[in-house]
């Protein structure tokens, strides 16, 4: 399920542009303060597919929507009104949980030590919508992928994947599919039944070329119960995959790529325009 959250400031308040890890906070608040049961399951369990140890939160975000803002050199100025929205493939019978975490509640932003109070004043579940085995997307929040690989001195470190990068681009579909296919599994308890099924994945040729390239984000995020942080690297553009629709959906519920709980890979589906492909 899909909801949209409105919120408002208590008084006209200045977000940083890099307001992400904080969102991230104020979720993981709410959730906490709502259902602990549910906070701690995913903090200490998860939900885990049918091979390797990964586990899952299962949820997304979005980027905040702010309305009615100035945007100055280092945020936005003079803030009231906002929403995002949130994303779980939570079953129908569990909607009053989803929508108890949200409703009615005030919660607040530290951004350096500074507070900014806000209160949730409307919830609203959005319908699904009509995803097909070939659905075009627009992004929410920027898609992450990432891979181990050796570092220097030995041991293994986190790389984020460069779609621009043609040595990469293969590796980036690639495991755009592998990662569906494990939510999947998280999901549904059960093996992924066409593992060897075609899969596509592309962002929109049209919309790079209008950015001259420039579609990635760099995403500075502060590690959960960490003083440090580290930089995510994601990429933001319309895209177009081709898959079974099962795992499309998945993608559309949990969030496509990694990170989906720190709020990456959140997107809306849309129609594709057929003269384009």
């Amino acid at each position: 399920m899909r909801v949209k959250i409105t919120a408002r400031t208590r008084q006209p308040a200045e977000f940083p542009f890099n307001y992400q890890y904080a969102l991230h906070s104020v979720i993981y608040r709410l959730i906490e303060k709502s259902s602990p049961d549910y906070s701690d399951y995913l903090h200490n369990r998860g939900f885990s597919g049918q091979t390797g140890p990964k586990r899952f939160k299962l949820f997304t975000f979005s980027k905040i929507h702010f309305g009615g803002v100035n945007l100055t050199k280092s945020g936005f100025s003079r803030v009231r009104e906002f929403s995002f929205i949130f994303s779980t493939p939570m079953e129908p019978s569990f909607e009053h949980l989803i929508l108890g975490l949200f409703t009615d509640q005030t919660f607040h932003f530290n951004f350096s030590g500074k507070r900014i109070d806000c209160a949730i004043t409307r919830v609203e579940t959005l319908p699904d919508p009509g995803i097909t085995g070939e659905s075009r997307f627009l992004c929410l929040s920027p898609i992450a992928v990432s891979t181990k690989r050796e570092k220097e001195g030995g041991g293994l470190e986190q790389h984020y994947l460069d779609y621009m990068n043609p040595k990469e681009r293969e590796q980036f579909t690639r495991n755009v599919k592998q990662n569906l296919i494990r939510k999947y599994e998280a999901v549904w308890k059960t093996p992924y039944p066409e593992p060897d099924r075609d899969f596509e994945f592309r962002f929109d040729i049209d919309y790079i070329a209008k950015r001259q390239g420039k579609i990635s984000k760099l995403i500075h995020f502060k590690k959960i119960n960490s003083h440090t942080r580290t930089k995510i690297k994601g990429f933001e553009a319309p895209f177009i995959i081709r898959a079974d629709p099962g795992l499309i959906r998945i993608g559309y519920a949990a969030g496509f790529g990694n990170d989906n709980a720190a709020g990456f890979g959140c997107a809306k589906a849309i129609n594709i325009d057929r003269k384009k492909r």
